[in-house]
């Protein structure tokens, strides 16, 4: 697939006036949870089971990975939904379902790149953390006894474990993470003399409460890297219901 990527750095850097929370409140010992579920704060009665087209869902990254994964995945011919995060939209010219961001601007950069090539049949359903009816679909929050409102605006973990959270919700029973290596390399998109993400201690340990906490921790694996070392390297056997 050939793709101009040429504008996409610049989509990169986001200014927008955020909170700022005294550092009383931000060092307070506790204040940093780690959610296990989501719940939803608005379409209530949504019948998941008419958005769901299979039960099985690609949750595609802007990993470096993301090419081969993906080409890896699709030669297997598992039926599958699509379920794209941030600027892994950009990859594909085909049905996407889903589409996530954690930050709620990112809408904006969706709006300025959105296509029919990736929604020929439908729109696509996008999901955020957060209140954005301008330009999100499904408004999601922790599920999670907060005591104060910081913790109720800081998410430990990344877009990917968003998006699991989200897709148990949905009811998934197989998600497969492709282009979410968690590693330090340049996105996908970005020259090899990028710095890439700069992934810290906890949102690792985010999603290695997540395999030993969460009841249905097995229903994720991924395509490689860090990622299937935490939650199981998914295979075509595994995706059929073999193991």
């Amino acid at each position: 697939m050939n793709l101009d990527l040429s504008g996409v750095k610049s989509l990169g850097g986001w200014t927008w006036n955020k909170l700022i929370t005294p550092t009383s409140v931000t060092k307070k010992v506790g204040n940093i949870i780690k959610p296990l579920a989501l719940k939803l704060r608005n379409g209530n009665g949504v019948d998941w089971d008419k958005v769901r087209g299979h039960d099985t869902v690609l949750i595609t990254g802007d990993g470096n990975t993301l090419q081969h994964d993906v080409k890896e995945f699709e030669s297997w011919g598992v039926p599958h939904d699509l379920f794209c995060l941030n600027r892994s939209l950009l990859y594909f010219e085909r049905q996407v379902d889903h589409w996530a961001a954690v930050d709620c601007e990112e809408g904006c950069w969706f709006a300025e790149n959105i296509n029919d090539k990736v929604q020929p049949n439908k729109p696509i359903l996008r999901h955020v953390i957060g209140d954005f009816p301008m330009a999100y679909d499904y408004f999601w929050e922790m599920d999670y006894p907060f005591e104060n409102d910081y913790q109720r605006r800081i998410f430990i973990g990344n877009t990917a474990y968003f998006a699991v959270l989200v897709s148990m919700v949905v009811g998934y029973k197989k998600m497969i993470l492709a282009g979410c290596p968690f590693n330090h390399a340049p996105h996908w998109y970005e020259t090899p003399d990028v710095d890439g993400p700069n992934w810290i201690g906890l949102m690792y340990t985010q999603w290695i409460d997540f395999v030993l906490k969460h009841e249905h921790s097995d229903y994720v694996h991924s395509m490689g890297d860090y990622s299937a070392f935490i939650v199981g390297q998914a295979t075509k056997e595994w995706c059929n219901g073999r193991t």
